[in-house]
């Protein structure tokens, strides 16, 4: 039924228990997984020191470890697999990213790390639900 599943990830408890269910899921589809982080630049102001953009290169090293992480778990299932890491606002990447590798699923945390100070904090999730054309699992 499911090809392609997209697991985003932002680092967050809520989105390990996503990784974990969209392995779950790939592995009974016998789904291509596609791990995404996106380094949401809205929680930083454009950098003014290359200090800062050290700190902005630094997490997204580590999305990149996240994302090699779940790429070697599905690995262990038998599953294929590929990472990607982007920057910008996360729903936009995520709804990018489906529209440009076919994806059929995408499997995400319910609650992540988009900024308390906007409204709906955890309001990624909801807007790549209401926004995809493809069926969302928030978990």
């Amino acid at each position: 039924m499911y090809s392609n599943i997209l697991i985003p990830t932002d680092r967050s408890r809520g989105a390990k228990r996503g990784v974990e269910r969209g392995l779950e899921l790939a592995e009974e589809h016998g789904a291509r997984v596609h791990s995404l982080f996106v380094l949401d630049e809205r929680m930083y102001e454009t950098p003014a020191l290359s200090s800062d953009e050290l700190y902005l290169e630094e997490i997204e090293r580590r999305g990149a470890r996240d994302c090699a992480e779940i790429v070697a778990s599905a690995s262990e299932r038998g599953l294929e697999a590929e990472a990607a890491c982007t920057r910008g606002c996360p729903h936009e990447e995520i709804l990018s990213y489906v529209a440009r590798n076919d994806i059929d699923l995408v499997v995400m945390g319910g609650h992540g790390t988009s900024p308390p100070t906007r409204p709906h904090a955890h309001a990624c999730t909801d807007r790549v639900t209401e926004s995809a054309s493809i069926p969302v699992l928030s978990v």
